[in-house]
This record gives structure tokens, sequence and C-alpha cells, in this order.
């Protein structure tokens, strides 16, 4: 009866309630065909299909990616995944850009993601593709701090992801979070790395998104509900 009183005085005083919406995702896969999508190299096509509401992304060795076709700033990405190989090398385009000259190669930010025993440069890491910033820009539970003039400052973040949290031949939900100059991702719930960019020079605030067959793997991995918050 207090509560009732409570609410009933409120919408006295203020003449109303605001309804708060939940946040719009947009799915950005249809489930059945890859409009909206383009492949890097376009001659590589053949490694991605559609099956049973699934995109299927199929390595013969040479490296493509799987474009989403409009350019994104802040975002957050949530898809999963599951690598249906043994193993396999594949992550999310960030912010990227195509290289000129170069088909294949995307110049931009990399959320890694790869098979359980592949590494902490790799599962749970973030790269950055075509810009001499070095092998990695964090490893596997770090979050790096890049300051203006590219040096790294690194901490360990806590209770962050760890192979172990990885089910391997099984759905793994991801959640890519671009803000400003942070980025970060999380793998089943826990965060895996995070980047704070602050070297205005060689940082991306816009680009696209997409997924990788890392060149030289032959390999099969799976991605479904696919989702973007703008």
């Amino acid at each position: 009866m207090k509560f009732k009183f409570i609410l009933s005085l409120v919408v006295a005083i203020c003449g109303f309630i605001p309804a708060y919406a939940e946040d719009e995702v947009e799915s950005i896969f249809d489930g059945k065909t890859l409009d909206g999508w383009n492949c890097r190299p376009s001659s590589q096509s053949n490694n991605w299909s559609v099956e049973k509401g699934q995109i299927i992304g199929r390595g013969k060795g040479q490296e493509s990616y799987l474009m989403f076709n409009d350019q994104l700033g802040d975002f957050e990405l949530r898809f999963s995944y599951k690598l249906i190989s043994d193993e396999g090398n594949t992550g999310v385009e960030v912010r990227s850009h195509p290289v000129k000259g170069k088909a294949s190669r995307l110049h931009g930010y990399h959320a890694d993601i790869g098979h359980i025993g592949i590494g902490d440069k790799v599962l749970g890491a973030w790269d950055f593709h075509e810009n001499n910033r070095g092998d990695y820009l964090a490893k596997r539970g770090h979050r790096v701090t890049i300051n203006e003039n590219g040096k790294k400052g690194i901490e360990e973040i806590d209770n962050a992801f760890e192979p172990s949290d990885a089910k391997a031949k099984d759905w793994n939900k991801v959640v890519v979070y671009a803000k400003g100059n942070k980025l970060w991702f999380t793998i089943n719930g826990k965060i895996a790395s995070e980047v704070i960019d602050n070297e205005k020079a060689k940082r991306l605030d816009k680009g696209y998104i997409g997924f990788q067959l890392h060149g030289g793997d032959k390999m099969v991995v799976a991605f479904k509900d696919i989702s973007v918050k703008r």
C-alpha cells in the first residue's frame, strides 16, 4: 500500500511516468542470404556461404574477409561463433578499411578469436592490421593504454576470459564494443582484452566490421545471431 501511495504521488506531481524503451539492436544477418555483406578479395567469395541460418566460412589457405557494407563508428557488435574444425584462426575486423593495392588486406583493429590452444596473442587478444603498431595491441587478459606517442601501459584485467571459458566445437557468445577511443570485447560474458587508444595519428574512429578467415589456415567456422547497436 505504501508503494502504491508513493507511485500515485509521483504520477500526480509529474503528470506521467516516462517509458524507457529498450536499446535498439539491429539484426544485420537475415539467416538466409549474404545480402548486406561482401567478400574481400572478391575472388574468395566461394569461401563464404549460408547454411541452416548460419554464415559458414571455409578457409582454403588464402586469407579472406566477409565485410558488412556499412561503416560504423561507435557500436556494439553481438554474435555467436563455433569453430567446426579442430583448429583455426579467425576474428573480427573493427573500424577497418581496404588497403590500396592489397585486395586481401585490411587496415584497422582486429578482435582475435581462434581455437583454444592458439595462445594469448590470438584468442582473446587485440591486433591492429597494416600500420606497424607491433605484432599485437593487447594480449588476452590485458588492458592496454596507448599514449599519444604510441607507448603502451599494460595492466591485468581481473576475472578476465580464459581459454577454459571457451567451448570447443560449440557456440561461444561474443560482444565487441567500440566507444570513442576505447575498444574491448567479451567472450561468453567475460572480458577478453581492452585497448584505450590515445595515439591520434594512428587511431581509427570509423570503418567497417567483418569476419576473418586467416591466411594459411584450412578451417571451418560458423557465425550466427549477428546484430549491432549503432
